[in-house]
C-alpha cells in the first residue's frame, strides 16, 4: 500500500514537472522552443529572455522567432531596446546577444524561397540584366540583355573601352558574368554568332549555353542606397627593410551604392587598385557614425571613365559599427524610411529655393 502511494506521488510530481515544462495552463511549447534555441547556439539564459520576448508580442507559435523574418522583424525592436535598456549586462554581453540575435535574422532572410532559387540555364536571363564581358584580347566591357529568344540571347554591343565601336566581336569566344537579383553571381563562356552594326543600336547574338557556374559569396544582406563618404589610402612606408602600412592623409570622397555590415559599393575616381585598404568614414544615420578599414576585393566600370565601382569587403570593423549597420540593413528602428523621408524634404527644399529665385 505504502509502494503504491509513494508511486502515485511520483507520477504526479512527474507529470506536474512535464506539464509546467511544457508551457502549463499557456501551453507554451517550451521544450520545441528550447531545443531549438539550443541549435542555434542561444544559452539557457538567453532562450528564457526569447521566451520572454514572444510572449510579451504575443506570438501564436513562439518558436516561429527563430526562423520567420516577420516574426523577427516584430520582435526585434523590444528585444534590442530591452537589452540596452538592462543594467546589469555589460556592454560586452550586449554587444554578444545582439549579434546572435542579427545573425539569427540573417539566417532567416537567406533560408527564404527568393534566395534558393537559380538558373540553369541561358534561357532563363531576363531583358535589361547587365553583363560584365571579357575577351582574351579586347579586355573587359559592359553590355545589356535585350531579348532572350529560343535561338539566342541578344545583347547591345560591348562598351565602356575606347574605340569599342569598331570592334569586331563576330565568332568570337567570350565570358560573361551577371548578378542576379536576390540570388547569386553567374559566370559562363560562350561565342558570338552575329554582330548587327546599326548606327543607333548595335547588337550582338550569343549562342545559348547551360554550362553556368554559381558564385554565391554574398554573406550578408545589403541594401542598395546613396551615402557620401569620406576615405583615405593605405599607403606603405619605403623606410629600411620592413614596409609598415599608413593612413595616407589625403582624403578623397565617394558615394556607397549599396551597403551590408560586411562590406560596401563605393563609386569614386580612379585612383584605387584591386587588393588596395582604405579607411573609411561615413553615417548610416544622423547620430550613427561608422569608421572602418576595407579591401578592395573587386572593381567594376561605370558609364563615366573618370569613375569606378569598388567592392569592398570590410576587414576591421568595430563591433558596435557592424551591429548598428545590420540593424538599420533590416530597418528595425526605421531608420531607412526616416533617411529617405528627410531626403525627399531636402529634395522638395531646394526645388522651392529654384522656383523663388
Amino acid at each position: 500500500m505504502r509502494f503504491i502511494i509513494i508511486s502515485i506521488i511520483l507520477i504526479i510530481i512527474i507529470g506536474f514537472v512535464i506539464w509546467r515544462f511544457r508551457g502549463g495552463q499557456n501551453r507554451f511549447p517550451f521544450y520545441e522552443f528550447y531545443s531549438r534555441g539550443r541549435r542555434e547556439g542561444f544559452t539557457f539564459k538567453e532562450i528564457g529572455f526569447l521566451k520572454q520576448i514572444s510572449i510579451q508580442n504575443k506570438l501564436e507559435k513562439p518558436q516561429s522567432i527563430f526562423w520567420s523574418t516577420s516574426q523577427l522583424d516584430r520582435c526585434l525592436r523590444p528585444a534590442i531596446q530591452k537589452i540596452n535598456a538592462d543594467e546589469r549586462m555589460d556592454p560586452k554581453q550586449k554587444l554578444a546577444i545582439t549579434r546572435k540575435l542579427l545573425e539569427l535574422r540573417k539566417k532567416a532572410e537567406f533560408n527564404l524561397p527568393k534566395y534558393q532559387k537559380r538558373i540553369r540555364d541561358t534561357t532563363a536571363l531576363l531583358p535589361r540584366q547587365k553583363l560584365v564581358v571579357k575577351e582574351s584580347v579586347y579586355g573587359t566591357f559592359v553590355s545589356w540583355v535585350i531579348e532572350i529568344n529560343r535561338k539566342y540571347i541578344v545583347i547591345t554591343q560591348p562598351s565602356g573601352q575606347k574605340e569599342w565601336e569598331t570592334l569586331d566581336w563576330r565568332s568570337k569566344k567570350i565570358q560573361l558574368s551577371f548578378w542576379r537579383q536576390d540570388d547569386a553571381g553567374y559566370t559562363f563562356e560562350t561565342k558570338v554568332q552575329e554582330q548587327i552594326a546599326h548606327e543607333e543600336f548595335p547588337l550582338l547574338y550569343l549562342s545559348h549555353t547551360n554550362n553556368l557556374d554559381r558564385d554565391q559569396t554574398r554573406k550578408s544582406i545589403r541594401v542598395d542606397t546613396s551615402i557620401a563618404v569620406r576615405f583615405n589610402p593605405v599607403v606603405y612606408s619605403a623606410e629600411g627593410a620592413v614596409k609598415k602600412p599608413l593612413i595616407s592623409k589625403k582624403m578623397h570622397v565617394g558615394r556607397i551604392i549599396d551597403l551590408s555590415e560586411s562590406g560596401c559599393c563605393m563609386i569614386a575616381g580612379r585612383m584605387l587598385k584591386k587588393n588596395d585598404r582604405v579607411k573609411l568614414d561615413f553615417s548610416i544615420t544622423e547620430t550613427k557614425r561608422v569608421i572602418t578599414l576595407g579591401l578592395i576585393v573587386g572593381i567594376s566600370p561605370t558609364g563615366d571613365d573618370r569613375v569606378k565601382k569598388y567592392h569592398i569587403m570590410f576587414v576591421k570593423i568595430n563591433p558596435v559599427y557592424k551591429n548598428n549597420i545590420a540593424l538599420w540593413v533590416y530597418n528595425i528602428f526605421g531608420e531607412r524610411e526616416d533617411d529617405e523621408s528627410s531626403k525627399r524634404r531636402r529634395a522638395f527644399q531646394k526645388t522651392q529655393v529654384k522656383k523663388e529665385a
